[in-house]
């Protein structure tokens, strides 16, 4: 594994955050980098992209019923907490846009 520039590293976390998928983060901002390199960056430093939060909680909705009702309710628990942090991304975005919004119309 190749070891990253800082920036790099923060820039990459920050575009896996704002819902840009690894492969684009790769291919279009770090094409110097492994795909594997990018992907070990970003969920090694606790951040995921928005289509892989929404993998997980698609992968988890499916092994829903066949759980107990223990397992169930700890797995709702999961989804509800991988939900939230969608939501607060977007808020998080739409702030931006809106950010941005203000600074072009002036």
């Amino acid at each position: 594994m190749v070891r990253l520039d800082n920036r790099d590293s923060e820039k990459m976390k920050k575009l896996a955050r704002e819902g840009k998928l690894i492969s684009k983060i790769c291919g279009e901002d770090f094409p110097q980098y492994s795909y594997s390199d990018v992907y070990a960056e970003i969920y090694g430093g606790g951040e995921r992209s928005a289509m892989g939060v929404k993998k997980m909680i698609s992968s988890r909705l499916k092994k829903l019923p066949s759980l107990s009702p223990k397992e169930q309710s700890d797995l709702i628990d999961e989804i509800n907490d991988l939900v939230w942090d969608l939501y607060n991304r977007n808020k998080e975005s739409q702030q931006k846009l809106e950010d941005i919004r203000a600074v072009v119309e002036r």
